[in-house]
């Protein structure tokens, strides 16, 4: 059994792409590893490049989808096609450290108590630079309360996802906010004190720029949870979304059935 899988969405990343590919076979259990890349409207290069990859290592299940989905349908799929007693997301304009998938994944085995990881990262404005700034991820309160709760470099089983419920196809930008909190409200973390990825900003993606629906689906999440609305300022388009119910394979499920 795979001991990993990566939930990996990807759309027009062809300027990431190579890069991606060539630090993936660094990390020091490649082989216990299965990248599950949802490719939606890949470009003759993207494609050329993965296969490419796949000739040397073949750890890549490529899934090829010729319309754009919603990113909770794509990560949604991935989790479908996995395999592996772990998952985790790993975006293709994210680098991870060498060890980063190891790290998490020994925690996990070593407490049977726990369902998800997560550890710091640093925020760089450039792909493939390590300068930035650390962001360390701590503690219960921080995670229940704010942000991107966990960051973007967590692990967590395949078994507790199934129990939280999966990502919700309705959210954009939130998608993986939303499981994070599912997931802390229906199990136990434990926080790596390592930095075990580089989390890129240039303001360009779905989550930081200038049009990002990140503080409207912020507040969709917070009044679905009965958390702290931080910005009161978008109550009524959030209410336009379905508050109450996860949307998941075009069907509606009642959050109150995982949380």
């Amino acid at each position: 059994m795979t001991k990993v899988s990566t939930i990996t969405p990807c759309f027009h990343m062809e300027k990431y792409m190579e890069g991606f590919l060539r630090y993936l076979p660094e990390q020091t259990i490649l082989n216990d590893i299965e990248v599950v890349l949802d490719h939606n409207e890949p470009t003759d290069n993207e494609v050329k490049l993965v296969n490419e990859y796949n000739k040397k290592h073949g750890n890549i299940k490529h899934i090829i989808v010729d319309e754009v989905d919603p990113i909770g349908t794509s990560m949604n799929r991935c989790i479908k096609e996995s395999s592996g007693e772990y998952l985790c997301i790993w975006n293709v304009d994210d680098l991870r450290t060498p060890d980063s998938i190891e790290v998490m994944a020994k925690a996990l085995d070593e407490n049977p108590d726990v369902d998800f990881v997560y550890g710091n990262y640093i925020v760089v404005s450039k792909f493939e630079t390590t300068m930035g700034y650390m962001v360390d991820e701590t503690g219960k309160e921080r995670y229940l309360k704010t942000g991107m709760i966990l960051g973007p470099f967590f692990m967590f089983r395949k078994s507790a996802c199934m129990k939280a419920g999966v990502f919700d196809e309705q959210l954009v930008s939130g998608a993986d906010y939303d499981l994070a909190l599912r997931l802390a409200m229906n199990g136990k973390g434990m926080h790596i004190p390592e930095v075990l990825g580089f989390y890129l900003n240039e303001g360009k993606g779905a989550s930081t720029r200038p049009d990002s629906k990140q503080p409207l689906e912020r507040t969709v999440i917070e009044l679905r949870y009965d958390l702290d609305v931080l910005e009161g300022q978008y109550i009524d388009d959030a209410n336009k979304y379905d508050v109450n119910n996860l949307v998941i394979d075009g069907k509606k499920i009642p959050v109150k059935e995982f949380v």
